[in-house]
């Protein structure tokens, strides 16, 4: 088992944006009905800067919070938001390069010889295709966390550390 680099990067800024607290209006109070075994939740909907966010807090700082306050909350961490658009390109690039491999080695080799170089040659592609995918994904993904740690650094009134 080693160590994945780009997972210890990513844990890292995950746990510098879960270290940020920032401070933002409540535009709205709300609780979610609960669904299956899990309890109801209770939702502040807070304005900071030009985002609306939704943020869970537990009972006692729900009940105190009042719409217009401002109140201090750690930033959400955003999901992966797979990129279907390069996927899809990376995929079609792939295909296209598989099938002139083939037919190059089609043209030169004929029977088994030909069978089994096409097939050794598609293989590469598709693992090239996909440690390409990959890598694509999880530097999306880096990406995604460090913008959203500068646009909650770049607020004169955050804070790092546990203040309430």
């Amino acid at each position: 088992m080693g160590i994945n680099i780009c997972e210890l990067q990513e844990k890292r800024l995950v746990d510098h944006l879960h270290s940020l607290k920032v401070k933002g209006e409540v535009i709205e109070k709300k609780r979610v009905e609960s669904f299956g075994d899990q309890p109801d939740r209770k939702i502040l909907v807070v304005k900071f800067k030009n985002r609306i966010i939704e943020t869970n807090l537990d009972d006692s700082q729900f009940d105190r919070a009042e719409i217009g306050e401002q109140i201090w909350f750690v930033p959400p961490v955003p999901d992966r938001a797979p990129c279907n658009r390069h996927l899809f390109i990376c995929m079609i690039v792939a295909l296209i390069a598989g099938a002139l491999a083939i037919w190059g080695i089609a043209s030169y080799f004929h029977g088994k010889t030909a069978f089994l170089l096409s097939l050794v040659a598609a293989g590469w592609i598709s693992v090239i295709a996909w440690a390409r995918i990959c890598s694509h994904e999880q530097n999306k993904c880096l990406q995604d966390l460090e913008m959203e740690i500068d646009f909650f650094e770049t607020d004169g009134d955050d804070e790092q550390g546990d203040r309430e």
